[in-house]
């Protein structure tokens, strides 16, 4: 089951997608693919976790399916794409293995069920944030799916669009690859009038085949100014707090609305118990706090954990070179100026949180790769 926290827009607004934020330029560009005709029928947009990559792919589809070929947003196709009811843009994203599915035929119409619910919780509350409990996955499953639905004609125009939301998490329930080598058939063999437009966070994670059969666009972060735009305006969130959020966020909106949850401040308390863990000389304290997460989830809640890591290390940095008013919090920074380790300790525990982090979105073991971690980031700020 997925919880929704934060981020909710404001209850005034009519259900259905805000605005794309922060991507005018490759917006631009993918226009004049369309006018031209030169658009590929399979498009891979990658990027940072929380770009808003699903966001543009879904703008994308409607651009493909307005009756005035221009994403109007007026016409009968663009309001039901906003609404996330056309009914020839798909929209797949992970979802955990549902229980009770003891046949193929059953696990594929409880897959599909639980998408269509999680399409209308998306629907009502576009900006809040997403957790499931346990593991996802994007089944083989669904790539059947996905492939019944390609071999039907458009229902309402001449084209049918799938938005295929973190693609790289393409497993069957025994991590085979069973369901990419199905999906890349869907690729190799497209109809006429389908477009398939993949996301992803971790392209390498995808079959190499995969890639080479898709137009790669890289999917840049969001200038702060936007993403404090979006927090204002669709989220409600009063300036002195949406400029804080957003100049903490990375350049990532999905970041930043995480950050709107109540968990949020937790997860700072939590990125300090990591580091005071790391500096611990006792491997009990560090097996503890590694013992002490939940051993799913590692896209959630530890993502944020590790983001937050990443931010007290760069108020630390800041702080030994003199420069508190560059960190993420200058109050905080300011505060630590002189009890800071040397720069190139803290430089070096910043990329080991940073691979921690990729290894995260791979959505691996949260235990295992904070005792690795640990021990990683202990030598790292001891050293001289």
């Amino acid at each position: 089951m997925a919880e929704a926290r934060g981020g909710g827009a404001r209850p005034s607004r009519p259900p259905g997608l805000h605005a794309v934020v922060g991507h005018e330029e490759l917006q631009a560009r993918l226009s004049r693919s369309v006018e031209r005709g030169r658009l590929p029928a399979s498009v891979l947009l990658h990027g940072p976790v929380g770009v808003g990559k699903q966001r543009l792919a879904l703008w994308l589809g409607q651009r493909l399916l307005c009756e005035e070929g221009s994403a109007c947003g007026r016409c009968r196709s663009c309001r039901l794409a906003l609404r996330l009811e056309h009914p020839d843009l798909h929209w797949f994203f992970p979802l955990p293995r549902p229980k009770g599915a003891s046949t193929p035929s059953r696990l594929r119409e409880k897959l599909e069920e639980s998408r269509l619910e999680e399409l209308e919780e998306r629907r009502a509350r576009p900006l809040a944030v997403r957790d499931f409990d346990g593991a996802t996955g994007l089944y083989l499953a669904a790539v059947q799916q996905m492939k019944a639905m390609a071999s039907r004609r458009p229902a309402m125009g001449k084209r049918t669009v799938f938005v295929v939301g973190d693609a790289e998490s393409m497993v069957p329930q025994a991590s085979s690859p069973e369901a990419a080598n199905a999906f890349l058939k869907l690729l190799e063999e497209p109809p006429e009038d389908a477009f398939i437009l993949l996301t992803s966070s971790r392209p390498g994670a995808l079959l190499p085949t995969i890639r080479s059969r898709t137009l790669g666009l890289r999917v840049l972060p969001v200038p702060t100014g936007a993403i404090e735009g979006l927090l204002v305006e669709v989220a409600g969130v009063d300036a002195d707090r949406a400029a804080s959020l957003a100049r903490r966020s990375q350049g990532s909106p999905g970041r930043a609305l995480r950050a709107l949850s109540e968990e949020s401040g937790a997860a700072r308390g939590r990125a300090q118990d990591l580091l005071k863990a790391a500096l611990s000389r006792d491997r009990v304290d560090r097996w503890s706090f590694a013992a002490s997460l939940p051993p799913s989830g590692a896209r959630g809640d530890f993502d944020e954990v590790l983001a937050s890591a990443t931010e007290l290390l760069r108020d630390l940095l800041t702080a030994s070179l003199g420069r508190p008013e560059l960190g993420f919090d200058p109050g905080a920074a300011a505060a630590l100026a002189g009890a800071a380790p040397p720069a190139h300790a803290l430089l070096r525990a910043i990329a080991l949180v940073e691979e921690a982090r990729e290894e995260a979105a791979g959505n691996l073991n949260p235990q295992a790769i904070t005792a690795g971690l640990l021990v990683d980031l202990g030598s790292a700020l001891e050293s001289p």
